[in-house]
This record gives C-alpha cells, structure tokens and sequence, in this order.
C-alpha cells in the first residue's frame, strides 16, 4: 500500500512538472512572438530605412544557395536597390572549411551588382542569437531591417531588439518551402532557447576583433594580409577597379604615349592589368613598348604588324605574356591553389583563338584565391582561377 502511495505521488509530481514545462514552453513562445511580431514590416515601400539589411544564414550547397537562402539574399538586394539601406551584412555559418555560407551567399550577392564596399561578413553566425549579439558587439550596427522567412523572422527580431538594435523585419518568403510543420516545431523549441539566452545574458561561441558597418568592409573578407607593400598596393588598385562602373570595350583608341589610358568608363581585360600597375608606378604601355621598339621579333606578329604601335600593343594578351615572361618571373603552371600568390599575373585560353588575364587577389573562396578580371561585364572579383585552360603565371615587380 506504501509503494502505491509513492508511485500515485511520483506520477503527480511528473504530471505537475509536465504540465509546468507545457505552460511555460507556451508562454514563453507567446513572450517571445509578441514582442518580435510588432516589428514585422510585410511591404518594402512601408519599412523605415536602416544602416543595414541583415541576412540570416541558411543551408548551401557548394557554391549554390537553398531557396532559402536565396529568397533571404534576394530580400536584402530589393533593400538596398530601393535605398533602405547603404550595407549588408552576411551573417552564417562558415565554422568548417568544406562548408561556408557566407561566402556563398557573398558571391551571389557580387553577381548581382552590389559593390564590395557594401558587403560585411560574419563568418561566426552560427545561430540566430551569435548573430544578432555579433551584430551589434563586433559591427557596432544600431538599426537593422533583418531578411529571413516569416517562421524565423519573430524570433530574431526579438533578439536583436532585447540585445538594442532598432530592427525592423521584412519576410523573405518568396515560395513555399515545404516542411512546414518541421520549421515551425524546431523554431518553438528555438524561441525558448533565445529567450533563456536573452535572459541569461549568454555569450556568442566567437567575439573577436571589432568591424564597424561604417568602416572597411574587406577586413570582414576572407583575406590574407600582403606584408609586401608594392604588392599590396598594386592588388588594392586593382580590387578598387571592381567598384567603378567599366563598359567592355575592345575597340582601338588613340591615346597618348606614355602614360596613355582608354576613357575610364572603358576597357577590356588586359587595362585591368594596366591601371593596376600604372597606381604603382610602372607604366606598362612605356615598357612594352621601349622593348618592343629593340626586340619587335620576339613579339607575335599575328595582327600584321610590321612596327610598334604605342596606342594598342601593351593591350594585347600575347604581348604582355611574352614581357612579364622576359621582365619578370615566368611561374609554373600548376592545378595547386597555393601556387598562386596575391599578385601573380595569370592568362588563358578560352578557346577559339580568345585569350584572357587576370590578377591573383588576397581574397578567398575555399582556399581558392579570387581573381581580377573583366570578361566582358566590368571588373569583377570572382572564383574563377580554374575556369579556363592557363597559359601562363607570371610574377612581375620592377
């Protein structure tokens, strides 16, 4: 009779504190929703400008985005197309090597038109409360529209609001996802989870080294730092370039000798590699030619040519290879990412009879250095080392 008394009250006392889980889980959800919920802005003419558009990390795959992803990347493009706001920031996932979200999502944000200066990553965004704390803590950011689904979306702005941030949300969702009642069970568990950190006043797994939004976007890049100076300047130079609106324009211009350029709203691949130089003091247009004038020999004679001409000869491919093969180091061609340095020279064939160049940058993408180059859309910062057959790496520092 003892023992049945004692199972009778055991079974009250896991009822009871069954139950207090159930009403507690409930109200603090409630708690949670209220809150977040009134800062939820559904049309993108009516939000209040911010300094940035956040976006929430999501699952990729390689160097593609989930839908997910996409639609939340998307989102934060309308904000600042429409002038809502001057930066985005990229907060995700990027804990492992062979997994990186916000490099992803920073490509496709490139490819879409929006500059560099404007994109800051947050490679330590593993979950939404990192992110808002790291938001706030390591870019100084006091006003915030927040781009993530509407399942997400009360939870992080309750977030960023009980951490001091002025942020506004707008839903990312742009199709049905599928796994509806999946979502919505794991974001109730997660609500319970924010609001026990908020309460706690937890700490993200990484703080680090303080980015303001209002500073150098590229020291929240993936870069590695250039002790060289000539170096680092002529890689910044040609970094810069990607930030100027280029049209592709192959044609042949008159231009003056020495130190002669193109409009500078005009160019092609190999001007890319010029101007670069050119900011560093080395006058490639001169140097070619002044060669060119004792050695024309040497030089391919595949456009009919019988004499130097100052205006189009520096901006030939074929030209340059066989000056930085005979002024500077002529490199091995190799299939090794790490052979490439920031700096480096690389051509290619893109089949056809057309060739290509490009600078090697400090800029990253899963150990692959990023490169400079315009292909016909403007210089663009991009991962594309081991797009075409190489035909040449060179290294050339006067």
């Amino acid at each position: 009779m003892y023992n049945g008394f004692m199972n009778k009250k055991y079974k009250i006392i896991i009822v009871s504190l069954f139950l207090l889980f159930l009403i507690s889980f409930f109200f603090i959800n409630l708690n949670v929703l209220n809150i977040g919920n009134q800062y939820i802005v559904e049309n993108i003419e009516e939000i209040e400008n911010a300094e940035v558009a956040i976006i929430l990390g999501a699952l990729v795959f390689d160097d593609r985005l989930s839908p997910i992803a996409a639609d939340r990347t998307d989102t934060a493009i309308e904000l600042y197309n429409n002038q809502k706001v001057n930066k985005i920031l990229v907060s995700g996932d990027h804990g492992k090597k062979d997994y990186d979200e916000v490099n992803t999502i920073k490509n496709y944000l490139l490819e879409k038109g929006i500059p560099s200066d404007d994109i800051f990553l947050d490679h330590a965004g593993f979950d939404t409360y990192d992110s808002m704390y790291r938001a706030q803590y390591i870019f100084g950011i006091n006003s915030a529209i927040i781009c993530t689904q509407k399942f997400h979306l009360g939870r992080a702005l309750y977030i960023a609001r009980e951490l001091g941030i002025d942020a506004y949300g707008i839903p990312a969702d742009k199709r049905l996802y599928g796994k509806e009642i999946y979502n919505n069970t794991r974001e109730s568990f997660a609500r319970v989870k924010a609001w026990f950190d908020i309460k706690l006043k937890s700490l993200p797994k990484f703080l680090g080294e303080k980015i303001p939004i209002t500073g150098d976007s590229q020291k929240s890049w993936d870069i590695k730092i250039i002790e060289d100076e000539f170096i680092n300047n002529l890689v910044s130079s040609a970094i810069e370039q990607t930030k100027q609106s280029v049209t592709y324009d192959p044609s042949y211009f008159q231009i003056d000798y020495p130190n002669g350029d193109v409009p500078s709203n005009k160019g092609v691949c190999t001007d890319v590699i010029i101007r670069a130089y050119r900011s560093v003091g080395i006058d490639l247009q001169k140097e070619v030619h002044e060669d060119m004038k004792v050695n024309f020999h040497l030089y391919p004679s595949k456009w009919g040519l019988t004499s130097p001409d100052t205006n189009i000869d520096h901006r030939r491919v074929p030209n340059l290879q066989v000056f930085f093969s005979r002024f500077g180091e002529e490199l091995e061609i190799s299939e090794n990412p790490d052979s490439y340095l920031p700096g480096d020279i690389v051509t290619w064939d893109l089949g056809r009879g057309i060739t290509h160049i490009g600078i090697v940058s400090n800029h990253y993408q899963k150990e692959i250095p990023l490169i400079v180059h315009n292909i016909g859309a403007g210089p663009k910062l991009e991962n594309m080392l081991f797009n075409f057959e190489i035909t040449g790496h060179y290294r050339y520092k006067k």
